[in-house]
């Protein structure tokens, strides 16, 4: 295996010059990113354009529609169509709790900015049967959701956004225009274990967000970074989706990393294969309340860059029902934590698991019913556990790593074969 990121490595080292870089929002990158901003509509319009506008969000003027891929939200009919960013997001501005704007068919290849407080979810999406793509996505707000669009860029959420779901999108960075896939664009250097700099202040965290049954592919190459990048979060749900092709090309690609830690993250039922990166990154800020379960992580080992994955500093860490056959493994590292790491672990295929000499507290660790694709050497294994570098799973060739004869149900139990990720159209 790679050897294992220490405190002080390169990673750490770019985060703290790239937060010093910006003047104003200090969230991982050194990029200047406004906030985004609408123009105002004043006066006797403004009043009209709201009641005319409530009303058709909220259905009082039906409008044809088609049948939409059910998914983590229920899907509702359209309120209102527009075919521009500009009225897309003034509508999203505007809606009344439970509007539904849809975007058109066609290319909008600009940046979508959009901010608003909502009591309720207020949803942007593909109208129903239309191919829709934008260019990136920049919102501040609560009760938002985005979905079924094909987004060119990377979403971002700003500091202090909650209640916001990205649910089947198509999202890529493959012509290369930097950024991530999907970014929290907060920070907290107060937060222990996390980058400090001079005259740095903590943002608000980013809460109650829920990522799921999207395809996120072909990110890391024209200085693009993670595929889902989290800073100081809360409440955080990464559930179906698919990552592809993120690939490790020197600017430290994961697919999911964690900075500046959180609380209650649950990543479950993804899909990870062909990629180059670090499939699970949680470093520089201690987090609680972590659970990954029944992921399937495969190939990853496209490029020569990227390590495996690793977890650093967490209490209440629950591993279950993963198949990691990716080639490298995972990776537990205690280092100076504030609290002392827990970790529950059983029920999983992994190529390889480590657990590092700590330094400071150790890791607290339950595991057994675990299969090894190489005999720990790290740490004692349970005697309910077993090793074999080839247990026999159900078709490799289609993707199914569902084990042939599984009477202690390890790994997972599912294929991507009947698994639905992205846009429907």
């Amino acid at each position: 295996m790679w050897p294992t990121e220490r405190r002080g490595s390169l990673h750490g080292d770019l985060a703290i010059a790239r937060l010093r870089a910006r003047p104003a929002l200090r969230g991982r990158l050194g990029r200047t990113r406004a906030r985004p901003g609408l123009a105002l509509v004043t006066g006797a319009a403004l009043l009209a354009g709201m009641a005319a506008l409530g009303a058709a969000l909220l259905g009082a003027t039906p409008m044809p529609t088609a049948s939409i891929r059910a998914s983590t939200a229920a899907a509702r009919p359209c309120g209102i169509r527009v075919s521009s960013l500009g009225a897309a997001a003034e509508a999203m501005a505007r809606a009344p709790s439970g509007g539904v704007v849809c975007l058109t068919a066609g290319r909008y290849p600009g940046r979508l900015s959009f901010s608003a407080q909502h009591t309720g979810d207020v949803t942007l999406q593909a109208a129903p049967g239309a191919h829709v793509s934008t260019g990136s996505i920049a919102i501040a707000g609560s009760h938002i959701v985005v979905r079924d669009l094909w987004v060119n860029g990377e979403i971002a959420l700003a500091a202090g956004s909650s209640f916001v779901t990205l649910d089947h999108n198509d999202i890529s960075n493959a012509h290369g225009r930097g950024g991530e896939g999907i970014v929290f664009d907060t920070s907290d250097c107060t937060a222990p274990n996390a980058p400090r700099w001079e005259g740095c202040e903590p943002q608000a965290p980013i809460s109650d967000v829920t990522i799921s049954g999207n395809r996120i592919h072909n990110i890391g190459a024209g200085h693009s970074e993670d595929a889902i990048h989290l800073d100081n979060w809360r409440n955080v749900t990464v559930s179906g989706n698919e990552f592809e092709h993120i690939v490790e090309t020197g600017n430290h690609t994961d697919c999911l990393q964690s900075v500046y830690g959180g609380t209650n993250l649950t990543f479950t039922h993804n899909y990870e294969h062909d990629n180059d990166c670090q499939g699970f990154f949680i470093k520089d800020g201690d987090a609680t309340d972590v659970s990954i379960t029944d992921n399937l992580f495969l190939r990853d080992q496209v490029g020569a860059y990227a390590n495996f994955a690793q977890i650093w500093n967490v209490q209440g860490l629950t591993i279950q029902h993963n198949t990691i056959w990716d080639g490298k493994g995972l990776a537990l590292v205690a280092d100076e934590a504030s609290f002392t790491p827990t970790a529950t672990i059983d029920h999983n295929a992994f190529s390889n698991l480590v657990v590092e000499p700590p330094v400071g507290t150790p890791y607290a660790i339950a595991e057994h019913d675990n299969l090894f694709g190489q005999a720990p050497w790290s740490f004692r294994a349970s005697p309910t556990d077993r090793v074999t570098a080839r247990p026999r799973f159900a078709d490799p060739a289609r993707n199914d790593y569902r084990l042939v004869h599984n009477p202690r149900d390890i790994g997972v139990d599912w294929s991507p074969a009947g698994q639905r990720y992205g846009p429907p159209h």
